[in-house]
């Protein structure tokens, strides 16, 4: 199953409910005014309203309902299943598909270490038992992990990409005798060289335009992957001096 991308829908062309019944209506002859209605109260989509208390939906609002009315036809999933998946969704996640139980990281995440393609994921949230799950931890690691600063939780308690990159690092590294109490320094070090770059990027943040951010975006992956390939190169260095 196709992941359904919401995000990247304009939210600016606002629709009247008898205009999403026409873009609906060519792939569900039943669809109706009454039947979005119940989806609204069911909490499956949320239109925004006017003054005077007219429904308005977005381009975002009409796939969710494409994609409700999809899993109701094809797969006949309850409306407390496909609740789920929508929050998995909203989370980042690839949900389950109809033969599978939970949402998974997208397979981005799980296919290539590319730090561009992981900054771009950072809407992925993950709760701690998924974090554990697919970080192949233990509850014991993470919640060291957590004690030593080196991952945390937003302020709704989710986990992004990059704690699911750090968790999966910290399972290889301990296979080698590393913990997390010893793994404090790699912080402690990635923190001094944050201090060195971080005028750089405040300074390209400045901008309120999209350029000024799209550059400083830019310019942030661009620093990280230098650093990245120097430590690489330094450890390489040492390596051969000392061995």
């Amino acid at each position: 199953m196709t992941t359904p991308n919401f995000q990247h829908l304009s939210t600016e062309s606002l629709l009247s409910i008898g205009e999403v019944i026409t873009r609906l209506r060519e792939e569900f002859s039943d669809i109706s005014i009454s039947k979005i209605r119940f989806l609204e109260a069911n909490s499956l989509v949320t239109p925004d309203r006017t003054p005077s208390g007219y429904r308005k939906f977005s381009l975002l609002d009409v796939e969710r309902l494409r994609y409700v009315l999809r899993m109701q036809r094809d797969h006949f999933l309850p409306l407390r299943v496909i609740r789920e998946n929508l929050e998995a969704i909203d989370r980042g996640l690839e949900p389950p598909t109809p033969q599978d139980t939970r949402p998974t990281p997208p397979r981005v995440l799980e296919s290539t270490d590319s730090l561009a393609k992981v900054s771009a994921s950072t809407s992925v949230r993950l709760t701690e038992s998924e974090l554990i799950e697919h970080g192949a931890a233990t509850e014991k690691l993470v919640a060291q992990l957590r004690e030593f600063g080196l991952v945390s939780p937003d302020s709704a308690g989710y986990f992004d990409a990059t704690a699911l990159g750090i968790v999966k690092s910290a399972v290889t590294l301990g296979t080698f005798g590393l913990e997390p109490r010893h793994l404090k320094t790699v912080l402690s070090s990635a923190s001094r060289e944050i201090d060195l770059f971080s005028p750089l990027i405040t300074s390209a943040r400045s901008g309120k335009n999209g350029a000024s951010v799209a550059q400083a975006e830019e310019l942030t992956l661009q620093l990280a992957n230098s650093i990245l390939q120097l430590h690489e190169l330094l450890i390489r260095s040492l390596i051969e001096q000392q061995f």
